[in-house]
């Protein structure tokens, strides 16, 4: 693990950023990545993640709180399949952190999982986003999965990279 994905994470707090939770809770997904990173972008519009200390999942005041169970691992990964996984895309964020993250992490992550969804998913949004290319040879295995998952986010039909194996599902022309 290289330093970039041993940044300190918030243990569970009452306010964070200026707005109150619901009650004590963990930041987690991009909350928690926007504060270790301390990436100047802003907190999710509508409604923030974090991990409460009931099994309970609900929304209330701006925050999605989410049951232990569904605790990330600590770590770069750990919240970024989070995000992906209960948050949809936050362009902004994602843009910020890998700006903060540079190349080497997104690579550990793709080389660790290379047939993973979110992997894969992570490796062409840096390089789309960035406009740069990774030094990874491209993808030969896994299933082809949607950049936007179409069940949180508005999509296109989507423009398939063989490079990642992905769908670009990203609302906007495709090249």
């Amino acid at each position: 693990m290289n330093a970039s994905q041993r940044k300190p994470y918030s243990g569970a707090v009452s306010v964070f950023h200026g707005r109150w939770l619901p009650e004590e809770a963990t930041p987690a997904g991009y909350a928690a990545l926007i504060d270790a990173y301390e990436l100047h972008v802003p907190l999710p519009r509508s409604v923030a993640a974090a991990i409460g200390p009931r099994h309970k999942v609900y929304q209330a005041d701006d925050w999605n709180i989410y049951t232990p169970r569904h605790t990330p691992d600590a770590d770069l990964i750990g919240h970024l399949t989070f995000a992906l996984r209960y948050e949809g895309l936050d362009l902004a964020a994602l843009k910020a952190l890998f700006r903060a993250t540079g190349p080497d992490a997104i690579t550990d992550i793709v080389r660790a999982s290379p047939t993973g969804s979110y992997a894969r998913r992570l490796w062409f949004l840096y390089e789309w986003l960035l406009d740069t290319r990774l030094g990874l040879p491209d993808a030969t295995r896994g299933s082809y999965a949607f950049v936007v998952d179409p069940d949180q986010q508005w999509a296109t039909g989507g423009a398939t990279s063989t490079r990642h194996r992905v769908k670009n599902n990203l609302p906007g022309i495709h090249s």
